[in-house]
């Protein structure tokens, strides 16, 4: 990634955390479709990785990172930024972060 696509996902991550969700969108909607992929791709891979490696006490402790994480996947997938088979192994993923959580409160 780019400097400038990291600043954007920073800028990214600051709306989401301030839940100002609209006008995350908005930016989203300007931003390229090559750039969303790139950052969805590269935050969602962190992700990925502490999930592969079975570090769920860490998924669960960055929690609102996972949550923004699967608001990119989601938003990449209802723009079709992302293929099919993409969204549903990410979507997998978030479920079985989600089912982690939920049986380890």
């Amino acid at each position: 990634m780019t400097d400038e696509m990291h600043n954007l996902n920073t800028d990214f991550k600051e709306l989401f955390s301030e839940n100002r969700l609209d006008e995350l969108t908005e930016l989203l909607d300007t931003t390229s479709p090559d750039v969303v992929h790139t950052i969805t791709s590269f935050n969602f891979d962190i992700i990925k990785g502490y999930l592969d490696s079975e570090e769920f006490h860490l998924l669960k402790q960055y929690i609102r990172f996972v949550a923004f994480t699967s608001f990119l996947c989601e938003y990449a997938g209802r723009r079709q930024i992302l293929s099919e088979s993409a969204f549903q192994s990410m979507s997998h993923s978030f479920n079985t972060i989600l089912e982690y959580i939920q049986q380890n409160k």
